[in-house]
């Protein structure tokens, strides 16, 4: 118990006294300003790319090759960008970077969902789920099917049309989801570089006490912390030859002579 307040006021005569007071460093002020802002502007160009890119594919055939996961994907990714910049705005708190790794998980996970999803489709366009298979391409006829007694569309051209179309798509998707994990990988790197830097200054301020430590029970003089703390210079009153003060001190120099 007396070897911690003994520590306890080592600390305070140290560096760390004087680092109280000023505001604790967070991983929001080790990462750069431009890498939030360049993967923002990077994903708000992607999210236009697959937005238009699924348009595309829905007006060459809408039943087939799509499951419409561009639109609301996007949804996602829009407020992803959107959080990307809010966070430069926002004055890059704790609470802002600790949010931005969430939407970018979130974001992720979507953007793998698309991947899957559109890589199914380049290997086959004419693929179709439920009741999309029902929806009728353009300038297509429909076929009886006696078997479910449904009206079933075929595959035709202007479905493979969209290939090149669904190649892109899943391009930027992939890139969406690269976007995803850059943002978060840096985050966890500053984060250990953060947490490796305190632990670094507390085994410095550890060495510090033992070394002073060693030194008082040698005999040795201990090493001189300054306080920090400025007082005003102590006045004291000046005595007047006319004041009482000064006819007092007069008066007893004439009773000795």
């Amino acid at each position: 118990m007396l070897q911690q307040q003994q520590q306890q006021q080592y600390y305070n005569g140290s560096n760390v006294g004087q680092m109280v007071h000023t505001r604790k460093k967070t991983v929001n002020d080790l990462i750069p300003g431009f890498v939030p802002g360049l993967l923002g502007v990077f994903q708000l160009f992607l999210w236009i790319a697959i937005l238009a890119l699924e348009g595309v594919s829905i007006y060459y055939d809408p039943g087939r090759g799509t499951v419409y996961a561009g639109i609301w994907c996007s949804s996602v990714f829009f407020v992803t960008w959107i959080a990307m910049f809010c966070y430069l705005c926002c004055g890059r708190s704790a609470g802002c970077g600790i949010y931005l790794v969430i939407q970018n998980s979130i974001s992720l996970v979507f953007a793998i969902i698309l991947v899957i999803f559109t890589a199914r489709f380049v290997k086959n366009p004419c693929l179709c789920y439920g009741a999309l298979c029902y929806i009728p391409n353009w300038h297509d006829i429909y076929d009886f099917d006696s078997i479910y007694g449904n009206y079933l569309y075929l595959c035709t051209s202007r479905t493979f049309q969209k290939l090149p179309i669904l190649k892109g798509l899943l391009a930027c998707a992939a890139l969406m989801l690269i976007s995803n994990i850059i943002f978060i990988i840096v985050y966890i790197i500053f984060s250990i570089k953060l947490r490796m830097d305190k632990s670094s200054n507390t085994e410095q301020l550890n060495v510090g006490y033992q070394q002073e430590s060693a030194a008082v029970h040698i005999g040795g003089q201990p090493s001189y912390h300054p306080s920090n703390m400025a007082y005003p210079p102590q006045q004291y009153p000046q005595t007047s030859p006319n004041g009482p003060m000064g006819l007092m001190f007069h008066g007893r120099r004439s009773e000795k002579f």
